[in-house]
């Protein structure tokens, strides 16, 4: 065979490869988003810590105090007439390396039911792996500005953008 015959097909087998794990990297990134909201609606919130980035959890004071936030917190809910009832992603943006870690931005629309209808607000995640995209740690960004992110998370690739945030929409019933 000639040696360009040889890089050819060796450029396409690393492409097709690539291609490859950025795919199941967006595929496991979107899967395990969507375990996570299942984790939080239904009050599973040792698995959700599971899924939240490691620097989140220790400013929280570890994953057992953040549980026992949330737990406050959705019981604080409960007796005002309010709960988290639903929470779906969309797509992923497009994955990025930076330093040792894969990056990107999902965006979440979370439904609270209210005593007279519902609530939807919309935020973007930013979600980051260490292990080429196979575990995903994520990291709300509502209501944090991207000089408040990059100071938190300076290995926060600049081709992270985060949409402003936008308000909550109100159903009535």
């Amino acid at each position: 065979m000639k040696p360009s015959i040889i890089i050819i097909l060796f450029s396409t087998v690393l492409f097709v490869n690539s291609y490859g794990q950025i795919k199941d990297a967006s595929q496991n990134l979107k899967q395990q988003a969507n375990k996570m909201g299942v984790a939080f609606v239904s009050g599973d919130y040792k698995t959700f810590a599971n899924y939240t980035y490691p620097l989140i959890l220790k400013s929280m004071g570890g994953a057992s105090k953040m549980i026992e936030v949330l737990n406050k917190t959705s019981i604080d809910m409960k007796l005002k007439g309010m709960s988290f009832s639903n929470i779906t992603f969309d797509e992923p943006s497009k994955i990025v390396k930076s330093g040792k870690e894969l990056q990107a931005t999902i965006t979440q629309h979370t439904e609270i039911k209210l005593s007279q209808g519902k609530l939807i607000s919309t935020s973007t995640l930013i979600a980051m792996s260490t292990d080429n995209g196979i575990g995903w740690a994520f990291i709300d960004t509502s209501n944090k500005d991207m000089a408040t992110l990059r100071k938190a998370l300076p290995n926060l690739s600049p081709s992270i953008i985060i949409p402003p945030q936008q308000p909550p929409v109100r159903y009535n019933m």
